[in-house]
Protein backbone atom coordinates (compact mmCIF):
# COMPACT_ATOMS: atom_id res chain seq x y z
CA UNK A 1 0.00 0.00 0.00
CA UNK A 2 3.08 2.42 1.07
CA UNK A 3 4.69 1.73 -2.72
CA UNK A 4 1.39 2.31 -4.48
CA UNK A 5 0.73 5.45 -2.54
CA UNK A 6 4.24 6.76 -2.95
CA UNK A 7 4.23 6.10 -6.84
CA UNK A 8 0.36 8.02 -6.94
CA UNK A 9 1.97 10.80 -5.33
CA UNK A 10 4.95 10.70 -7.42
CA UNK A 11 2.86 10.03 -10.62
CA UNK A 12 0.38 12.93 -9.65
CA UNK A 13 3.27 15.58 -9.14
CA UNK A 14 4.92 15.04 -12.36
CA UNK A 15 1.84 15.35 -13.94
CA UNK A 16 0.71 18.74 -12.07
CA UNK A 17 4.73 20.47 -12.37
CA UNK A 18 4.23 19.10 -16.27
CA UNK A 19 0.81 21.25 -16.48
CA UNK A 20 2.64 24.21 -14.52
CA UNK A 21 5.39 24.32 -16.89
CA UNK A 22 3.96 24.16 -19.96
CA UNK A 23 0.86 26.85 -19.15
CA UNK A 24 4.55 28.85 -17.88
CA UNK A 25 5.65 28.58 -21.15
CA UNK A 26 3.02 29.12 -23.03
CA UNK A 27 1.68 32.60 -21.43
CA UNK A 28 5.09 33.58 -18.66
CA UNK A 29 4.47 36.49 -16.66
CA UNK A 30 1.18 37.68 -18.50
CA UNK A 31 -1.25 34.65 -17.25
CA UNK A 32 -4.63 35.92 -15.90
CA UNK A 33 -4.68 35.91 -12.30
CA UNK A 34 -7.66 33.43 -12.24
CA UNK A 35 -7.92 30.96 -15.49
CA UNK A 36 -11.77 31.12 -15.67
CA UNK A 37 -12.36 34.79 -16.37
CA UNK A 38 -8.52 35.44 -17.38
CA UNK A 39 -9.82 34.75 -20.99
CA UNK A 40 -12.88 37.22 -21.37
CA UNK A 41 -15.11 34.17 -20.77
CA UNK A 42 -17.45 36.05 -17.84
CA UNK A 43 -20.85 35.32 -18.86
CA UNK A 44 -22.59 33.24 -17.45
CA UNK A 45 -21.37 34.33 -13.92
CA UNK A 46 -23.24 30.68 -12.56
CA UNK A 47 -21.16 28.39 -14.28
CA UNK A 48 -18.11 29.73 -13.09
CA UNK A 49 -18.96 29.64 -9.35
CA UNK A 50 -19.87 26.29 -9.90
CA UNK A 51 -16.57 25.54 -11.17
CA UNK A 52 -15.52 27.58 -8.41
CA UNK A 53 -16.71 25.08 -5.90
CA UNK A 54 -16.01 22.10 -8.20
CA UNK A 55 -12.31 23.35 -7.60
CA UNK A 56 -12.92 23.81 -4.09
CA UNK A 57 -14.02 20.10 -3.87
CA UNK A 58 -11.12 18.88 -5.59
CA UNK A 59 -8.84 20.69 -3.15
CA UNK A 60 -10.39 19.41 -0.08
CA UNK A 61 -10.35 15.36 -1.31
CA UNK A 62 -7.05 16.23 -2.19
CA UNK A 63 -6.08 17.57 1.18
CA UNK A 64 -7.05 14.87 2.90
CA UNK A 65 -5.43 12.04 0.91
CA UNK A 66 -2.23 13.74 1.64
CA UNK A 67 -3.03 13.99 5.11
CA UNK A 68 -3.84 10.84 5.74
CA UNK A 69 -0.44 10.01 4.51
CA UNK A 70 1.32 11.65 6.83
CA UNK A 71 -0.58 10.99 9.76
CA UNK A 72 -0.05 7.20 8.89
CA UNK A 73 3.76 7.90 8.99
CA UNK A 74 3.40 9.79 12.29
CA UNK A 75 1.28 7.28 14.17
CA UNK A 76 3.64 4.64 13.35
CA UNK A 77 6.82 6.15 14.59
Amino acid sequence: MKKATNLAIFITTGFYMAVGMIGYGAFGDEAPTNLLTGFGFFNPYWLIDIANVFIMVHLVGAYQVSVALILCTVYKT
